[in-house]
């Protein structure tokens, strides 16, 4: 089976390009962002193909679907803007991030295919405004305070109404706070991860200071793709329209603090009001659930903190930024 995955050079894009074609999948990789010299090596032996372009551009995503028969599509393709983006660019935020869900959705029922499965985000409901430790469901109300959220809610229903209307099988899936394997600047990802800085720190022999001790579900990247992938692999129609896919682990940073201390001899780390780690908001905030993926598809994450981090070490030792 071959599949168009949009993003598909960007940091959760190549968890799925890559575990799709470990698995022996025919993938379409679109992005663009041309790929690295890193991210082409994955078409060694595999059955991948890199093709640079505008999600936005409709035509051409059914160009691509006709010529290498695509039958499913992940759309992971969006800007992950930061304040200082939004206060200066937001109509382009908005048209990527809108027009090109349009176009993906809209070029996936054109050409019939068999699955679209959107990209979703926590952002939706603005986890970092709710109570600490909150469980977030997927009933939960949404509310938006930023462009990256409203696009991302707004992409929710645009998708919704094109596959409805078109009788094609869609599914959005959320991912948490993700970190892991492949996180890097793309140009379009405002922000890194609290672990990413972290991490960079670490190796650079930095030391860093963070406002608090964020406790949250923290989401590999691994396990977020994994996730992904089952909702568009899927042979049965999935129950829901959305789920959310939170990980069951929840632990404070200063656990992922504490190994790279044992790992990197120069790197410290502290806690104070004014930090040198961007850690989302002034404070924790809600938790975004898996338990509905979980019950139909299996546990949303295989990567606790121990295992991700020996995970993570490993990759980076052969894949130095």
């Amino acid at each position: 089976m071959s599949y168009l995955v949009t993003g598909a050079t960007g940091f959760i894009g190549t968890n799925i390009v890559e575990q799709l074609t470990n698995a022996g999948e025919s993938v379409i990789a679109f992005s663009n962002v041309i790929p690295s010299a890193r991210q082409r090596q994955l078409s060694e032996g595999r059955k991948l193909v890199f093709i640079e372009g505008d999600v936005r551009d409709q035509k051409t995503l059914e160009e691509i679907i006709s010529t290498y028969d695509v039958r499913r599509m992940i759309h992971a393709a969006v800007v992950t803007s930061s304040a200082e983006r939004e206060r200066s660019n937001g109509p382009m935020i908005i048209d990527v991030n809108l027009v090109g869900a349009a176009a993906a959705a809209t070029a996936a029922a054109n050409r019939k295919l068999e699955r679209f499965v959107l990209v979703g985000s926590a952002g939706v409901f603005s986890t970092h405004n709710l109570p600490n430790g909150m469980i977030v469901g997927e009933t939960h109300p949404q509310h938006v305070d930023t462009l990256y959220g409203i696009g991302k809610a707004a992409a929710e229903v645009i998708v919704s109404r094109i596959c409805t209307l078109n009788n094609l099988s869609y599914v959005i899936g959320r991912v948490a706070t993700a970190f892991g394997p492949w996180e890097h600047d793309t140009g379009y990802r405002d922000t890194l991860s609290p672990i990413y800085q972290l991490t960079r720190m670490a190796m650079t022999g930095k030391s860093a200071v963070l406002p608090r001790d964020k406790k949250s579900n923290w989401h590999y990247g691994r396990d977020a793709a994994a996730a992904l992938i089952a909702l568009a692999r899927s042979p049965n129609e999935p129950r829901f329209q959305d789920y959310n896919l939170g990980p069951s682990f929840v632990w404070p940073i200063s656990e992922w603090c504490t190994r790279l201390a044992d790992r990197f001899p120069d790197f410290g780390f502290e806690f104070r009001e004014e930090g040198n780690i961007e850690l989302y908001g002034a404070s924790d905030g809600g938790i975004l659930s898996g338990t509905r993926f979980s019950e139909e598809f299996g546990p949303t994450a295989h990567f606790d903190v121990d295992a991700a981090f020996s995970d993570f070490m490993a990759w980076l030792e052969h894949n130095q930024p």
